[in-house]
């Protein structure tokens, strides 16, 4: 199995780890697969899934939960991949199918439910397929439908 890396190292590696993986809709399993893989290291997420949509959530028992959810699907891959780093320093960017929509973002979600253990408020992070196609299809959609109870806060993001 494919594998990220370290949730808690460096964003950057995190990203093009996530990127490099193709995940285009419809074939998000191994993206899947390895997003859910790095969230069972961490004993304060509970990790749920359905079909390719990973959800893990903080359970401490505070007075309100913030749901943030980001998309693992990519739209189909032109040319694009290997990610790559053009320039230096603070002017770095990452080059690359899906490092602006979304899988940077997911990159910070990742570090962020692997890092905050303790959070003033409960957590639920969800990771979904299917963003890219047709509404019906949504692994967020489905997840809401199979699973009201995963989705319950009171915020999201």
């Amino acid at each position: 199995m494919m594998t990220l890396g370290s949730l808690t190292g460096d964003l950057v590696t995190l990203t093009q780890a996530l990127c490099d993986l193709p995940s285009v809709s419809g074939a998000e399993t191994t993206l899947a697969d390895a997003v859910e893989s790095a969230l069972r290291d961490y004993p304060h997420l509970e990790v749920l899934r359905d079909g390719d949509a990973i959800v893990a959530r903080t359970s401490l028992g505070r007075a309100e939960r913030v749901v943030i959810a980001g998309h693992l699907d990519t739209v189909p891959i032109a040319g694009n991949l290997p990610t790559r780093v053009v320039g230096e320093g603070a002017a770095a960017e990452i080059w690359g199918r899906g490092t602006v929509d979304m899988k940077a973002g997911v990159a910070v979600q990742l570090a962020l439910a692997a890092a905050l253990d303790a959070p003033s408020r409960d957590v639920t992070w969800v990771f979904y397929d299917h963003e890219e196609v047709e509404a019906a299809a949504s692994g967020l959609g489905r997840v809401a439908r199979n699973h009201p109870d995963w989705l319950v806060g009171d915020f999201a993001v």
